[in-house]
């Protein structure tokens, strides 16, 4: 891979490693009185993504691509769909264990994109891919500071953070058969704006039954929160533009490799913001993933010459 082609992997990473942060700065808040739940923190991450995708919509004159869904429209609510159970069903891992194990099985979602890539695209992995693959995964599970002497996947939340990582991998393959669909290919963003609109509309319902819905009110007074929201949704959209467009460009696991890298990001911006100490561990989990990332970009580069080769002898 050349290095213009692997950037706009590289800055998913950093965006959604920073959009990470903003969240979680934003349930948790600033003071006991600040504290939000992950109910209204979703509904108003979404509504400011909602603006401003509609903001980046009319710029563009792609508004009135929102009517032109015609055979799609499931795919795109079924996205929707996925879109929050991938949320909730992290939320109701990290009730049930430990955040460190919890958020480690959310990164399993790259071994369920191999293994769809192998079953519906039919895509051949040699031991290589695999190899690196596992060796970023374990550099994931370091930088999170995964206690492996307690880990243990058989309780009940680690089986939620499972499904979550499972609802990101049909997600990404729903949002890429959209994106290439033979009759209706749809506009990156119209998928954004659907995804988007979708979730917030089950984080309302949500939130009312959970009866939580005026926690939202906590946001006036409180600029750090406010601050932290606004990122958060900065982040949610970038996230959007910045992952359709690199899920139409490359394969879906490829894509997923590289947000392996989400965590060191996550960790560093909290080190220089929030002054949260590195360990040892999670210093050498952050080169076991880079190291891991070298080996997949040689790999990709060699498969690349390869192809090249087998073009100019034909």
């Amino acid at each position: 891979m050349k290095p213009k082609k692997v950037a706009p992997l590289l800055v998913l990473a950093v965006i959604w490693g920073c959009y990470y942060v903003a969240s979680q700065q934003t349930i948790k808040g600033f003071s006991e009185e600040g504290h939000m739940s992950q109910f209204p923190t979703g509904i108003i991450i979404r509504f400011i993504t909602m603006i401003l995708l509609g903001v980046i919509m009319w710029r563009r004159d792609e508004l009135k691509l929102l009517l032109k869904v015609q055979g799609i429209l499931p795919r795109l609510l079924m996205i929707g769909v996925l879109g929050f159970l991938l949320d909730i069903t992290a939320f109701i891992g990290l009730s049930l264990s430990p955040a460190g194990s919890g958020t480690a099985l959310l990164k399993t979602d790259i071994i369920f994109v191999n293994l769809i890539s192998m079953m519906i695209y039919k895509t051949k992995f040699k031991k290589l891919d695999w190899l690196f693959s596992l060796v970023m995964l374990f550099g994931v599970f370091l930088v999170m500071g995964v206690d492996f002497t307690n880990f243990s996947i058989g309780n009940v939340g680690s089986i939620f953070f499972i499904l979550s990582a499972l609802f990101v991998s049909i997600n990404a393959f729903v949002i890429k058969s959209v994106q290439l669909d033979k009759h209706n290919p749809a506009a990156d963003n119209v998928i954004a704006f659907y995804n988007n609109f979708v979730t917030m509309i089950f984080f309302i319902a949500a939130a009312i039954i959970h009866n939580d819905f005026s926690l939202i009110g906590k946001l006036s007074g409180d600029w750090k929160l406010v601050i932290a929201a606004l990122c958060a949704g900065l982040g949610q959209t970038g996230i959007y533009l910045v992952y359709y467009y690199d899920l139409r460009r490359f394969p879906v696991w490829i894509v997923k490799v590289f947000l392996l890298l989400m965590p060191i990001v996550s960790t560093l911006v909290s080190l220089v913001l929030f002054g949260e100490k590195m360990t040892i561990n999670q210093v050498l989990g952050m080169f076991v993933v880079l190291a891991g990332a070298f080996g997949i970009l040689i790999l990709q580069k060699k498969k690349s010459e390869q192809g090249e080769d087998a073009m100019a002898g034909h």
